[in-house]
């Protein structure tokens, strides 16, 4: 069995999806370590980070995608115009 490549969109999103999981990783361990009697109160604190930190991603990702698209629109009408007689 051959495992297809992944897309150009997986691809160019990567980076910035292995550091918003790794930010929710670190997320995760803030709320679950030390007292579990303050879980409750770790817990807003941590998710507003972590939110925080996604949104810092944002302008990442999009310049990464914008890139994969223009190839791809270009080659799109690319072909096209080479079937034009």
């Amino acid at each position: 069995m051959t495992q297809s490549s992944p897309s150009p969109e997986l691809v160019a999103a990567s980076p910035a999806l292995k550091a918003a999981l790794t930010d929710l990783k670190g997320a995760i361990t803030t709320i679950l370590t030390g007292d579990p009697l303050q879980v409750g109160l770790r817990i807003g604190p941590a998710v507003g980070i972590f939110l925080n930190q996604v949104v810092l991603l944002f302008p990442e990702l999009a310049t990464a995608e914008q890139g994969v698209i223009l190839t791809d629109a270009t080659t799109q009408i690319d072909n096209v115009i080479a079937k034009l007689p």
